[in-house]
């Protein structure tokens, strides 16, 4: 006995007549249904479009979480992936960030040329140091011309000839009373004067206990100037004084002629 094997237009047929069976055909069909649009939809469909029905709109909602994740899961470079449907499905490419420009190198300030420092000044040769100025003494002595020196040196002779002729020793001469001499007339010389200064400064210099002075003023040679003081009683007790052993004789000339001194020392 064979069996003849029903053709699909006679199951329609058969499903049609029974009710209740192709209710629950039809509920599996539709999911199916459903199932291809959701597939057709992630494969055609553009972002934002509106669904026909309330099950394909859950499939955007499907969609969307898909893209989300593709999102979160995308690399630089695109991937192709192939859906359930058989169709590519792009997953959305980052766009990758813009590299900031490099911001210019400011050319460096070209530092200034700084000014030649200018040559020091050569120091100035140092002057020669001054000299160091004589002793008063060796001061009027240098200048003592020899004229005056000479009247000097001739007082001297004719006062020892005095007293060799009154039988007492001749003076020696002393270059510290000499000094004196010479330095007391160009004082008074300077100064328009004629008279005895004090003999204090004579002393402390000559170190002597008993000094004595004569002066004569414009006595034209030595004999002359010693015949005065000869003549005079206080000038010739000092030249004839036994008790001075010594004597310097200064001379200086004047507007009114040489000013001349002897100094004792005893």
């Amino acid at each position: 006995m064979s069996s003849t094997t029903p053709s699909r237009r006679d199951l329609r047929r058969q499903e049609r007549a029974r009710p209740g069976v192709g209710l629950r055909v039809a509920r599996v069909v539709a999911p199916v249904v459903v199932l291809a649009g959701t597939a057709a939809f992630v494969v055609g469909a553009a972002p934002g479009a509106q669904a026909p029905t309330g099950e394909v709109a859950a499939g955007a909602d499907l969609v969307t979480r898909t893209l989300e994740m593709a999102s979160r899961n995308a690399t630089r470079t695109p991937s192709a992936t192939t859906t359930s449907g058989g169709g590519p499905s792009t997953s959305p490419t980052a766009t990758p960030a813009a590299s900031p420009e490099p911001e210019p190198t400011p050319e460096p300030t070209p530092e200034p040329t700084p000014e030649p420092e200018p040559e020091p000044a050569p120091e100035p040769a140092p002057e020669p140091a001054p000299a160091p100025e004589p002793a008063p003494e060796e001061a009027v002595l240098a200048a003592s011309t020899s004229a005056e020196a000479s009247l000097a040196d001739q007082i001297v002779e004719a006062t020892n000839a005095e007293r060799t002729a009154a039988g007492l020793p001749a003076f020696t001469v002393s270059s510290c009373a000499t000094g004196q001499a010479v330095s007391r007339t160009a004082v008074l010389v300077a100064e328009g004067r004629f008279e005895h200064d004090p003999l204090d400064p004579i002393t402390a210099a000559c170190g002597s206990g008993i000094v004595g002075e004569n002066l004569s003023l414009g006595y034209p040679d030595a004999a002359s100037t010693v015949e005065g003081w000869m003549n005079s009683e206080g000038h010739r007790e000092n030249i004839l004084r036994s008790s001075f052993q010594q004597i310097g004789v200064g001379c200086t000339e004047g507007p009114n002629g040489m000013l001349c001194a002897q100094v004792f020392l005893g």
